[in-house]
């Protein structure tokens, strides 16, 4: 069971979903890879599964989920060899999409800080669009949640 945070959800569709599997007490990301999203998986690795993000930053053009395998957590329970395998897998997503710049990131540990909704380890593959001359932020900026400003 993975823990979800339903607060974190950005669309009504996913928040319907993380409330599903709250009440399954079933995680999005175990079982058979990939049978829980609408878009096919389409890279398997022996630690790692790529999947297009069902509900992917507005504004985005790519948005991929590299997925752990394993139920784990925390980016500290990688273990070396599927660490090296992650940026393989970033790698070949860089080299497939021909994309000349993207970011790669993740979100490990309370989910209250971090803005995730979900506690199974994943990365997060975006690629936005080339920055405009007249760009304003915060309106021409994909906007994604890496954690809450102290009050």
């Amino acid at each position: 069971m993975s823990e979800v945070h339903l607060g974190n959800a950005r669309d009504p569709e996913q928040l319907r979903r993380m409330e599903e599997l709250q009440k399954k007490g079933d995680c999005h990301f175990c079982g058979d890879i990939g049978q829980k999203h609408t878009a096919p998986v389409i890279k398997t690795t022996e630690n790692w599964f790529v999947v297009a993000n069902d509900f992917p930053y507005k504004g985005s053009i790519h948005h991929y989920l590299v997925v752990s395998r394993a139920h784990i957590t925390k980016i500290s329970e990688v273990r070396t060899d599927a660490r090296i395998e992650l940026f393989e897998v970033a790698h070949w997503l860089e080299t497939k999409l021909d994309v000349n710049g993207f970011s790669f990131f993740v979100r490990s540990g309370n989910m209250s800080l971090t803005g995730a909704t979900l506690d199974h380890l994943h990365f997060h593959f975006l690629v936005g669009a080339e920055k405009p001359k007249n760009a304003k932020f915060p309106d021409d900026n994909l906007l994604v949640t890496l954690g809450y400003k102290e009050k």
